[in-house]
């Protein structure tokens, strides 16, 4: 195998794991972001984490229920 083809292959398997992985890491980055401020500050820092963690539940309620499946999921 080739340096190119092996480096290229590196690269689609980090694309597909950025793919995967890249969502959930932000909502739970973004949970524990409104979890910190939520804890060592006032004020900005309480809007700040009500923010954060409203992003994840909203996020969830729009994939989880709200959101219509497509044609393809849908009974004949």
């Amino acid at each position: 195998m080739s340096h190119s083809h092996s480096n290229l292959a590196a690269r689609q398997h980090r694309a597909q794991l950025w793919r995967l992985w890249g969502w959930p890491l932000a909502m739970g980055l973004l949970s524990l972001v409104g979890l910190l401020t939520g804890l060592v500050f006032d004020g900005w820092g309480d809007v700040l984490s009500w923010i954060a963690l409203a992003i994840p539940v909203l996020v969830m309620l729009w994939f989880g229920w709200l959101r219509r499946p497509g044609p393809e999921h849908r009974q004949r």
